[in-house]
């Protein structure tokens, strides 16, 4: 009979191993603690200690086989992790922790879509914090998000959004007087892609700030970055893009006072059903007519990036209208289908096709019989993620419930990590949700000034 007291005093002993670096043999403890605690939900699927307790063992087995290369797992048992915690009654700082945890697990292993609207989905969830007090509570747990954020989205985003959040990280870690790794991090990141922009003023001051704090460390070199900026002025020249205007909108400028530090801030999300139907044309002409992979990809994907964000949120216009704007969102990434990319972000993209012809289905916006949903089971099918069988699989070994702390239980999605953790039956009913604030001015002029850097 599984026991919820020998599981937790297996994992004690799984721990100790690991704080010793014996981290291989730390994992098989790991999993025979793993297996006591699934044996104990199963039996009592409404433990919330239990759960909490599940969820602990997942972040420190996800550290173990991170420390001996074991990046696949470590992603899944992040991404378990992340699906038991949003399934509870958990404060927010805790889900951002856990998200900001998985997204940079998913950058490890190649899930670039993935890392970045989880990064994006963490930061969001610290909205309530003020970016501009620093003795106010949460002022550090956002600091320390954004300067995390900004290494994720270095790697699988926008290369303004990772400068965008690594200057508003290093103004709001100097700010507390906060050093070590992330400031580190955030500064080599600032330095890097300015220059490798051409905005030297600024990348020299970066440069400046980080050889007086951290005298041996160099900038990240960068090369000339595919910003979604750069992509769309491409579409322009192209005559694929029909609304030069919307660029400034989309895109502010990364070094002026209304960067944007996330994806949630990059503009008012009601722009983002906008941007998907003006970039319909661009994506599909450098992904089959004129094939530039490379820009077909910056640009899809940081629609997509934009329309998770205002979808977690639940933008209005988005969900009343799904009906219109979810199909063009789902041809939008099977273009991206065709440009012969292989790994992990073949995965990553099945994922996001299926979640997506998920809530096509679920929303009624699309039917089964249809060539675009026909087309997307195709490739998900020709592109098995392992993850998902894996989280099917545990899925049915435990029945995931949301359950609050009165005990009032709802059905939830195993894979709610996808679209924000919305409870089975109400995605899309949710209320909205207030956007980060950039220190510096954010996203569509809704800054509340700057934290000045001291001298």
């Amino acid at each position: 009979m599984p026991n919820r007291r020998h599981a937790r005093r297996t994992h004690r002993d799984a721990t100790r191993l690991a704080a010793a670096g014996n981290h291989q043999g730390a994992l098989a403890v790991y999993a025979s603690a793993a297996a006591e605690y699934r044996g104990c939900l199963a039996v009592h699927p409404g433990d919330l200690a239990t759960r909490a307790d599940f969820a602990e063992l997942l972040a420190d087995r996800a550290t173990s086989h991170t420390a001996v290369g074991e990046t696949a797992e470590a992603y899944a048992a992040q991404h378990e992790r992340v699906t038991i915690i949003t399934a509870l009654d958990t404060p927010a700082g805790d889900r951002s922790l856990a998200r900001l945890d998985l997204a940079e697990a998913a950058a490890r292993v190649g899930r670039y879509m993935t890392a970045a609207t989880e990064a994006d989905a963490a930061v969001s969830l610290l909205d309530e914090t003020d970016p501009t007090d620093p003795h106010g509570p949460g002022f550090a747990d956002l600091a320390n998000a954004l300067a995390r954020a900004a290494r994720v989205f270095h790697r699988a985003a926008d290369p303004d959004l990772a400068v965008g959040a690594a200057d508003q990280a290093t103004r709001m870690l100097i700010a507390v007087d906060a050093g070590g790794e992330l400031l580190r991090d955030s500064l080599r990141l600032a330095a890097g892609l300015h220059a490798a922009a051409g905005r030297t003023t600024v990348a020299r001051s970066a440069a400046d700030l980080l050889a007086k704090r951290f005298p041996d460390v160099e900038p990240v070199a960068a090369k000339p970055p595919l910003t979604f900026r750069g992509a769309l002025q491409t579409a322009v020249r192209a005559g694929a893009f029909a609304d030069p205007a919307l660029i400034d909108r989309l895109c502010p400028d990364p070094a002026g006072r209304h960067a944007a530090p996330t994806i949630s801030a990059r503009c008012d999300l009601g722009l983002a059903a906008v941007a998907l139907h003006a970039c319909e044309q661009a994506v599909d002409l450098f992904a089959r007519a004129r094939p530039h992979p490379a820009l077909a990809w910056r640009i899809a994907t940081e629609v997509h990036y934009l329309l998770t964000a205002a979808d977690r949120q639940a933008e209005r216009n988005l969900h009343l209208n799904f009906r219109d704007h979810g199909p063009s969102w789902l041809a939008t990434l099977l273009a991206l289908t065709v440009t012969g990319e292989r790994g992990p972000i073949t995965a990553d993209l099945a994922t996001a096709l299926a979640d997506l012809c998920d809530r096509l289905h679920t929303r009624h916006a699309a039917a089964d019989h249809e060539p675009l949903i026909v087309a997307a089971t195709r490739y998900v099918r020709a592109n098995t993620d392992p993850l998902r069988g894996r989280l099917e699989s545990s899925r049915k070994e435990v029945k995931w419930e949301r359950v609050d702390r009165w005990g009032d239980r709802r059905g939830f999605r195993a894979d709610a990590g996808a679209d924000g953790g919305v409870p089975a039956g109400r995605r899309g009913a949710g209320p909205a949700v207030g956007r980060h604030r950039s220190v510096g001015g954010g996203g569509a002029g809704r800054g509340r000034g700057a934290v000045r850097v001291p001298q």
